[in-house]
């Protein structure tokens, strides 16, 4: 259970500063809730089964409250008091947008003007009269992840940093024969999109301590509805790939996905020039694709893999993934050169 005892608010202004409105939001604490717990664990931390998460609004030290410079989630740990994890007042831009599209619609904003925001916190309302009890009581019964016990120095070795590295981001290992599938059937799929499971193992180094994920095999997604600008994974593409786990009894999990960008396709009447700079070549993540990471994939774990089938080179690769309750982009380590 979540014990939020605000009601969070987003103020919106021009870029002159001059105001122009201030929305109520319902934040969704889940993603921040699930980093919290996960960090903790790769810190050697266990957070107590069922426990309550505690949001702590983080106030500005030049404004004062009710503004907010961001928040905190507390968890009780095992014995331990509490952990608690700072997110940046950055995790409400998502709400931002969809908050600045109400001014559009009302006329006090342009389409495509640029805003400024400032979140706001105000204590909640105290409820008076008789509160009822609720009947029954939710309880968190997520079975415990399985670690494999492993060191990261060792399995580090022979790999090669795929992009930039940020100190929150779970380690993360990928063979090149994987990339190179993937690659493939990108080609293969030609102006639509396609994809697949990501599956593998996460494992736990005591002694640093942290847990890193090693992807094993990527599954192709078989009966998916595939378009130039989106795939959709049906109920028979999940029973087709819970099945091929199961004939492999490796005791792999789905670590994540992986989906192609046509990007030949989308740019084909764009100069080679221009398509070597456009945003949507390298490190482009849909809203289609948050939207399905955040419903599918929203353990703190879990990765997203995007190929890049370009019209000037062979096909690149970026990753996405958690980042303190947010979908960054992010490195990766590779295995093997093929």
């Amino acid at each position: 259970m979540i014990k939020d005892d605000y009601q969070f608010a987003l103020m919106f202004f021009r870029e002159d500063e001059s105001a122009v409105g201030q929305i109520a939001v319902a934040v969704d604490w889940e993603p921040a809730r699930e980093w919290t717990e996960f960090l903790a664990l790769r810190r050697g931390t266990i957070v107590a089964a069922g426990g309550d998460a505690e949001i702590v609004p983080s106030w500005d030290p030049k404004l004062g409250e009710p503004y907010l410079t961001g928040f905190q989630v507390a968890l009780e740990a095992n014995g331990s008091g509490q952990v608690s994890t700072e997110f940046p007042v950055t995790y409400f831009k998502g709400l931002a947008s969809e908050g600045s599209a109400h001014f559009v619609d009302k006329g006090e904003l342009k389409a495509g003007e640029p805003f400024r925001y400032l979140a706001a916190a105000f204590p909640k309302q105290e409820q008076t009269g008789a509160v009822s009890r609720p009947l029954f009581v939710a309880e968190d019964l997520s079975p415990p992840l399985p670690l494999r016990d492993a060191s990261l120095g060792t399995v580090s070795r022979g790999t090669w940093l795929h992009g930039g590295p940020h100190p929150d981001d779970l380690p993360a290992f990928v063979p090149q024969r994987v990339l190179d599938e993937a690659a493939a059937l990108s080609r293969d799929a030609g102006a639509l999109e396609t994809g697949g499971i990501l599956i593998g193992h996460l494992y736990r180094d005591s002694g640093v301590p942290e847990i890193f994920a090693e992807v094993t095999a990527q599954l192709p997604a078989r009966h998916t509805e595939a378009q130039s600008t989106k795939l959709t994974f049906t109920a028979a593409t999940w029973t087709d790939i819970r099945a091929a786990l199961d004939l492999r009894r490796s005791g792999e999990i789905m670590l994540g996905w992986w989906h192609s960008h046509p990007v030949r396709e989308w740019c084909k009447d764009c100069a080679v020039e221009r398509q070597k700079v456009c945003g949507m070549a390298s490190d482009f993540f849909s809203t289609h694709d948050q939207a399905l990471h955040r419903t599918v994939f929203s353990r703190a774990y879990n990765l997203a893999l995007v190929v890049n089938d370009v019209g000037f080179s062979a096909p690149t690769f970026s990753m996405f993934g958690w980042r303190r309750g947010m979908i960054k982009s992010r490195g990766f380590q590779v295995r093997g050169k093929g």
